[in-house]
């Protein structure tokens, strides 16, 4: 008998979203639990069969009653379904699907929650940006020295001297 559900998505982005409530073509609710790009989408069916009979059934979300978790990376959340008496047995069918979404959650989305982050880049972006920078000052003081060599006389002379020094010294 299964009696608990659990899914984990965890990421290490900055934003997290839950949306609860009523289908627009079905009788029954909805959950989407989304972190970043990728989504939990849970539907409760409002109708059971409890003894061999259909009747009608109620789901709640309870997570002020029970402490859910919700935070830029993890989002947690509580479904009761209620059933009433019954004597030898319950189905019900929920339904769960994992989804990527094409957009993904952020400050503007409804019932986000976002981190503030200091900088926006990540830390792949920044690197590359640090290793840019350096390649093109490095290649931007080969050039200059390039440039300087073959226009100065006097930087030749020097540049002789030194390597004469060094040829002297072995």
């Amino acid at each position: 008998m299964v009696n608990k559900l659990k899914f984990i998505i965890l990421t290490n982005d900055i934003c997290s979203g839950k949306e609860f409530g009523d289908t627009t073509l079905d009788n029954s609710n909805y959950i989407k639990l989304q972190v970043s790009s990728n989504s939990i989408y849970g539907r409760f069916l409002k109708r059971g069969i409890v003894d061999g009979k259909t009747v009608a059934v109620t789901n709640e979300l309870l997570d002020s009653k029970l402490n859910s978790i919700s935070n830029e990376n993890n989002v947690q959340s509580y479904i009761g379904i209620v059933v009433g008496q019954y004597e030898t047995s319950v189905t019900i069918d929920p339904d769960f699907s994992l989804l990527l979404d094409n957009q993904a959650v952020n400050s503007n989305s409804p019932n986000s929650i976002c981190s503030s982050s200091e900088s926006s880049l990540t830390k792949s972006q920044l690197a590359g940006i640090i290793v840019g920078s350096i390649v093109f000052f490095i290649v931007l003081v080969i050039i200059v020295g390039i440039i300087l060599f073959s226009k100065s006389v006097r930087i030749r002379i020097i540049i002789y001297k030194i390597f004469k020094k060094s040829k002297k010294s072995y």
